[in-house]
């Protein structure tokens, strides 16, 4: 140890003291203390540490200024590259595609898992359709624009479209879920199992492509490479899957953390053995993740949290890298081809693909035009084009225009112009659902559950003080399984006495809201409305209504006769007669109890 601290033996010198900055100083003092190369080390992780915290507040700012997230990881980028302030040169293609295919690969696992197949699945013909046939027929379209329009290379056009083709569900599920987007029509489900679905038949166009730019190929053997990756890739998915829901419902890894590194193992090797095999690795990624995300096994919760930190870590590394290796030069050198092939793309390319293709598609039910619409106009590019145009630019082939930088400047639009616009595009063609929850068509673990719990406090007045659990007759299904008394929880049995003050824990079956018809109406007081001030007592509730439940300032309030009502509150009550009066929301118990559960997963 002494060894370590000889660089500050003797008198401190002057300069240590008054030339040298603080920051200075420690970086001496470190490398006199470690190696060069354990000094780079120290600085890379430094630097990361600072750019995904750096990442994370810009995204809550964007979030707040109304634009997407992913904005934010991409300027940040820029603003630490070479001609940004921080001035950190990386144009190393190699390693960022290395980099970034990892990061796509968790991408595409989390897109699979969180998909609720339940609510996917009415319209998972219409999405397969959009997301292979979709996608080849928008990259076709675009390689003609770029082809006829800009003169780019006939080959370098297609590549260019195939690697802009696809959907990114990254962005879509951003957009999605930070906007509460819930869209009419099944078609938010729609768009996340598109978007989470078209990134490997786009990742099959742009190696074809790439292939016929190096080697040649003919058109046969290129129809054939897209049948061998496709079945590899689903087979290889199917029997991982299988394999691994298998070994999670034994639960041989009960231990904290184990499941978790369990899924990351399975994702990477769902991803490398097709690749291994010749077969299209993102796609057997995507499967697997929908097929384990859809099954019941224990701790399957735990793991939504750590796949969410997991893709907002994977999202921040793609986009950044975008940034990082753009120059404001090179995007300004072809801003505005960039923004044509977006605009055309949005206006042109995706809807011909999706109109048709949707029009076609009439099972379960057509597409509307406002469906068709939105769909098209959601067609944000993202991290996969990033990938892909990564992929292509260290790959080897001879290109003539500037690919990465075109793919840049089509995300930056497409990000910017889309995703910005998309919840006025769907309110504008009547698809927003504004009743709706947007979570429910993602794996949201907690609504499957089969068992509900409520609280309530023992008053002084109430029936349970001073009586045994045994004497209490309470419904069938109905059992209290916790009582906590001035700050201790215990569990009762038919000897335990209840006394004021309390909080009993309640259980009970989860109500099947497919079982009946049965309607509430809710109303919102408002300043003027004569039931504001009033106790619940002295109302005129003669028509055989009864108010079932209050909701104040994001709680809720049991209706007892002495409960006064405030403006503001929201009062939810049973309703006779056939129509609603003013003010009044008819919904059903569903609706109701799915946008409380939904308002309470937010908060």
């Amino acid at each position: 140890m002494s060894a370590l601290f000889e660089p500050l033996s003797g008198p401190v010198p002057r300069d240590l003291c008054y030339n040298e900055s603080i920051i200075q100083s420690i970086h001496r003092l470190t490398k006199s203390m470690y190696a060069e190369s354990e000094v780079f080390v120290i600085h890379a992780l430094i630097f990361v540490g600072l750019i995904v915290f750096a990442s994370v507040v810009a995204s809550k700012i964007s979030d707040h200024l109304g634009a997407p997230m992913l904005l934010a990881f991409i300027f940040l980028g820029m603003l630490i590259g070479e001609e940004g302030l921080g001035g950190v040169a990386f144009d190393n293609f190699s390693l960022a595609n290395k980099l970034c295919s990892i990061a796509l690969i968790l991408i595409m696992f989390y897109g699979g898992f969180g998909t609720n197949w339940k609510a996917a699945r009415p319209v998972a013909a219409k999405a397969a359709v959009l997301a292979s046939l979709g996608v080849i027929l928008t990259a076709l379209v675009t390689g003609v624009f770029c082809f006829y329009v800009l003169k780019f290379p006939l080959l370098e056009a297609f590549l260019l479209g195939s690697v802009i083709a696809s959907t990114d569900a990254a962005s879509v599920f951003s957009i999605l879920r930070g906007r509460s987007l819930s869209l009419k029509e099944r078609t938010d489900s729609l768009l996340e199992m598109e978007s989470g679905s078209n990134d490997p038949f786009s990742y099959m166009m742009t190696m074809i492509f790439i292939a016929l730019m190096k080697d040649g190929i003919t058109a046969g053997a290129a129809i054939g490479m897209l049948l061998v990756q496709v079945g590899i890739g689903l087979l290889v998915g199917v029997v991982l899957a299988c394999l691994m829901v298998f070994l999670l419902k034994l639960n041989i890894f009960d231990m904290s953390g184990m499941n978790e590194a369990l899924l990351v193992a399975l994702a990477l090797l769902g991803y490398a053995l097709p690749e291994f095999l010749g077969g299209n690795g993102y796609l057997s990624v995507y499967l697997i993740g929908i097929i384990i995300g859809n099954q019941d096994f224990k701790n399957k919760r735990s793991l939504v949290s750590f796949f969410d930190g997991l893709n907002v870590l994977a999202q921040i590394t793609v986009f950044f890298l975008l940034g990082l290796l753009a120059s404001p030069s090179g995007v300004i050198a072809v801003m505005l081809p960039g923004l044509a092939i977006m605009l055309f793309m949005t206006v042109i390319g995706r809807p011909v693909a999706v109109f048709s293709l949707l029009t076609l598609c009439r099972r379960p039910q057509p597409s509307s035009t406002g469906q068709k619409a939105v769909v098209s106009w959601a067609g944000i590019r993202g991290a996969a084009s990033i990938v892909f145009a990564i992929m292509a630019m260290s790959s080897g082939v001879n290109l003539t225009y500037d690919l990465f930088h075109y793919v840049f400047s089509i995300v930056l639009f497409s990000l910017f112009i889309q995703g910005g616009l998309l919840p006025t595009v769907a309110k504008k063609t009547g698809m927003y659902e504004p009743d709706g929850s947007v979570l429910m068509t993602f794996n949201d673990f907690e609504a499957d559950r089969s068992i509900q719990y409520v609280t309530t406090e023992v008053g002084e007045d109430s029936p349970f003080v001073n009586r045994r659990l045994s004497e209490i007759v309470l419904p069938k299904d109905i059992r209290v399984i916790l009582i906590e008394r001035d700050g201790v929880q215990f569990v009762p049995d038919g000897n335990s006495l209840f006394k004021a003050g309390d909080i009993a824990v309640m259980c009970g079956l989860q109500y099947n809201t497919d079982s009946g018809q049965i309607t509430l109406t809710q109303r919102t007081l408002l300043p003027h409305d004569d039931e504001v001030g009033k106790a619940i007592k002295d109302l005129d509730l003669s028509d055989g209504r009864r108010i079932q439940v209050i909701e104040r300032n994001d709680g809720l309030v049991i209706p007892t006769g002495d409960v006064v009502l405030n403006e503001g509150d929201v009062i939810v009550f049973n309703l006779e007669s056939s129509q609603p009066t003013r003010g009044e929301f008819r919904f059903s118990v569903k609706d109701w109890l799915r946008e409380r559960f939904t308002r309470k997963q937010g908060n």
